[in-house]
């Protein structure tokens, strides 16, 4: 099975590690920085929050591709880790470089860019994933894994081949037949990217503060109402309900640290990609996002002036840097 991670950054290289210690051929289309940052550290390092540490080199590393796709083989899985407002641009790329029977696993956080592409893509199998932790990237070409989660795909022969594979090496992998629930669940806990943006500090310091908390509990509560009143299920990424989620954050202090133990079990360090995206001076996610919550809120006459008044300062950050 060749495989090939589409847009490889900190998420995508973490990946792409998984995957070859999976004993996969696994290609990367990257910027040139990535591929240089990669070459001088022989291999992309990964590591993560538990001690977890390897090392290994991909096959292939392609900067060139959205100009000359026909020099490539088809790929049999391509894996599109591309921001969501990256996407729609590639979708003549996608066709050269699979065939009939591939696999294209969007893995875009936030809702929205797959509509944007999915109908000219018709040849070969659309599928969705996501990444429900937190991987950044460090000096060294290290890609650190800063909170719990494994990669959830949606489910077919590919994916399911790829399952077994990283499960024999000790990794884990979800699948699921339905990913709708899935991305709307972890769109309930991707709420904070931007919030974890916009105060500029590591997660688990931002989440012992109350009034971050309470901050993110209102644009959770939000986007519940949007669910409710749209009558979409959400997965449940917790060990609690995602209904009891706000309510939970809102806690003072101490009550909150005794009952919130799994969500501060994270590294120190770990930050959102959003806050990674705006200290590197690129465009953000946030209209798929916290955005798709005031749409849809819209849509079906639910207020959301906690995730409009986020877009907003987001968008200023984004006009800062």
């Amino acid at each position: 099975m060749k495989i090939a991670i589409f847009g490889a950054g900190s998420t995508g290289c973490y990946l792409a590690g998984q995957l070859c210690l999976s004993g996969f051929d696994v290609s990367l289309i990257c910027r040139p920085i990535i591929k240089q940052t990669i070459l001088a550290n022989n291999g992309i390092t990964m590591s993560d929050y538990q001690g977890f540490l390897a090392t290994v080199m991909p096959q292939k590393m392609i900067t060139d591709i959205e100009q000359t796709p026909t020099a490539y083989a088809a790929f049999d899985v391509v894996f599109v880790t591309l921001k969501c407002h990256q996407v729609s641009s590639i979708a003549n790329t996608l066709i050269e470089i699979t065939h009939n029977n591939s696999s294209i696993i969007f893995m875009q956080n936030g809702l929205g860019s797959f509509d944007t592409i999915k109908d000219t893509l018709k040849h070969c199998n659309l599928l969705q994933g996501i990444t429900p932790f937190n991987v950044l990237q460090q000096t060294g070409g290290r890609f650190h894994k800063g909170t719990e989660g494994v990669f959830t795909l949606q489910q077919n022969e590919h994916t399911q081949t790829i399952q077994t594979a990283m499960q024999a090496q000790g990794f884990g992998c979800d699948l699921h037949p339905d990913m709708a629930p899935v991305i709307y669940g972890k769109l309930l806990l991707n709420l904070n990217n931007a919030l974890n943006a916009i105060t500029d500090l590591p997660i688990k310091q931002q989440l012992s503060q109350r009034e971050s908390r309470r901050q993110l509990a209102g644009a959770m509560t939000e986007w519940l109402n949007v669910c409710q009143a749209a009558n979409i299920a959400l997965h449940q990424y917790t060990k609690v309900k995602p209904k009891w989620l706000p309510l939970i954050l809102s806690l003072p202090n101490v009550l909150f640290t005794l009952l919130a133990k799994q969500m501060l079990d994270i590294d120190p360090q770990a930050r959102s990609s959003m806050w990674e995206d705006i200290q590197a001076k690129r465009k953000t996610e946030i209209e798929y996002i916290n955005g798709a919550v005031v749409r849809l809120g819209k849509q079906y006459g639910v207020n959301t002036p906690i995730n409009r008044a986020i877009v907003a300062q987001i968008h200023k950050l984004e006009q800062f840097v």
